[in-house]
């Protein structure tokens, strides 16, 4: 069954495909990371493929979606952008080549542009870390990395090197690169700074409001209160990172949602999962209703006030469980 409308007698096919399928990103119907296969995408919206690849072309531009030689395009996750954003940018004059032709886009410095190897490298060993495929203290041996990614050396060595200024690895010369494990205080200094920047985001939520976004999170906290755990499993971690990054996204400011999320991740595979109890996981539960009763408030002040509380009360459980185990 397909999307297409009577709206699209009204459009060009290209401005059909273009709008259909920044309007599944927008909602979240696509997400980030996820391939776009044209095939699917030629079922999905009735159209052929030529209109497909046009628009594609177009959402790149804009930064919806990076596109990777040989493999293809993906959503994008670096760029950030609201439907007004987006509506107002694409109602702007964009510089033709002369005579009608082509526009030619420069390609970018960016060793880690979205587009480049490096990128793709970084994106796959962060994410063997992130999910403990490479456990804390393991030695990452470039051999192994090129042959599993099928790439030369250069790239693995960029990318370990951005995953060494992230904290994720340390590299001692002429021995090797390691999985790096982390102490108490680095988590204390972690969840201190994530604190400071969820509060402070906290003016640009309210600046931004609307009542989809209230819709949304509201969403996100019935599935966090759905799944009822005696301990704080991977389920509950990952339902309640998305509550505080949709709550981090309603601010509209993409660099305040990269560096919160960046902290998330950093935490994600670091925290121990067993040490908050039954009573504090009912308790998060609860400050998460507080805080959309806040924000149907428009009470800045007061969300302020429960957020740095929330996230509080829980660092002091994980840095002393840290220190136990």
């Amino acid at each position: 069954m397909t999307i297409k409308t009577s709206e699209a007698q009204h459009l060009s096919s290209t401005d059909f495909a273009y709008q259909s399928i920044q309007g599944l990103i927008l909602s979240g119907k696509f997400i980030a990371g996820q391939r776009l296969i044209y095939a699917n995408l030629e079922k999905m919206l009735g159209v052929s493929k030529t209109p497909i690849i046009s628009a594609l072309s177009r959402l790149e531009r804009k930064g919806l979606v990076s596109y990777i030689k040989n493999r293809g395009y993906y959503v994008s996750d670096t760029h950030i952008k609201n439907p007004e954003q987006v509506a107002h940018s694409e109602n702007q004059p964009t510089q033709g080549a002369p005579n009608g032709g082509a526009i030619s886009l420069p390609l970018s410095n960016d060793p880690f542009a979205p587009t480049s190897l490096n990128s793709v490298v970084y994106r796959k060993i962060k994410k063997l870390i992130r999910t403990l495929k490479v456990a804390p203290g393991q030695k990452l041996v470039y051999s192994d990395l090129e042959k599993k990614f099928g790439v030369s050396k250069t790239p693995i060595i960029n990318a370990l090197s951005k995953l060494e200024s992230e904290g994720y690895v340390y590299i001692k010369k002429n021995v090797g690169c390691y999985v790096k494990e982390s102490q108490p205080d680095e988590i204390n200094e972690v969840m201190e700074a994530r604190t400071c920047l969820e509060v402070s985001n906290v003016d640009f939520v309210m600046q931004h409001l609307t009542q989809a976004d209230l819709i949304h999170l509201e969403t996100l906290q019935k599935r966090y209160r759905a799944h009822q755990t005696a301990i704080f499993d991977r389920t509950k971690l990952i339902a309640n990172a998305s509550f505080h990054l949709h709550l981090a996204q309603m601010g509209r400011n993409r660099f305040m949602v990269r560096y919160i999320r960046n902290l998330y991740e950093w935490l994600e595979f670091r925290v121990r999962l067993d040490v908050l109890p039954k009573e504090r996981i009912i308790k998060s539960e609860d400050e998460h209703d507080q805080m959309i009763e806040a924000l149907h408030r428009r009470d800045a002040d007061l969300l302020k006030s429960l957020l740095k509380k929330h996230l509080t009360a829980t660092t002091q459980y994980h840095v002393v469980g840290r220190s136990a185990g």
